[in-house]
Parts: structure tokens; sequence; C-alpha cells
């Protein structure tokens, strides 16, 4: 009744916002499901890169009529331009939501002028 056992697409790049404010760049990453501690990113030679993994466990005895979630191990890489400082990036996970922050290069920065008045 439900048809041959589907298993959903392997996903190999998971979807990415990125959108830029005065304290930098930010990138949010949806990984639900994925353990915190299965995600790595790293930041080098001007590219930022995202690598999770969400191992399919399959259960024994189980009779699986559909598989829809999204397994296996998930990688998005990012160029970064040199006005974002990749060696003070900062991370945090929440509810399956990876935020990235990469903060804008200190000569980069808007620098406020005071005017003297005469």
């Amino acid at each position: 009744a439900f048809g041959a056992l589907h298993q959903g697409p392997q996903v190999d790049s998971p979807p990415v916002d990125v959108w830029e404010e005065e304290d930098g760049l930010h990138l949010l990453v949806y990984l639900p499901g994925v353990d915190p501690e299965k995600v790595e990113v790293v930041a080098e030679e001007g590219v930022l890169s995202v690598k999770a993994e969400r191992p399919f466990e399959r259960k024994e005895n189980a009779a699986y009529h559909r598989l829809e979630g999204t397994y296996g191990t998930f990688v998005r890489s990012f160029n970064v331009p040199s006005t974002y400082d990749l060696s003070k990036v900062q991370a945090r996970f929440r509810h399956g939501v990876l935020h990235l922050l990469v903060p804008r290069a200190e000569a980069t920065k808007p620098k406020k002028i005071q005017v003297q008045v005469e």
C-alpha cells in the first residue's frame, strides 16, 4: 500500500541563510537532527567550511515503508572576502541550526569621525 521503500535523497548540501549586518557576516546552516558533536567548522585561506554527519541507524526487525529524513555527511563551503576576519569566527548551535558570525576585519569597520566645531 505504501509502494516501494523510498529512501530520501542523499543530502550533501544543507540549506543556508546568509546576510550581512554592521557586526559582520551571518550564516544560518540548517542541520535538523544532527548531533552538535558531529558538526565541524573550519576556516582557512579565505574559505569557511561546515561539515556535519547524521548517520542512519537502522532498527532491527523494523519494516520501513518510507525514509524521508536526511542522513549522511553534509558539507558546505563559502568563499569569504578579506573584509571579514576568519580567525575570529563565532559558532553557536541551537535547535538544529548552526549560527556562524564572521566579524568584519578591523580595517574595514566604519569609523565615526568627530567633527570639530570652530
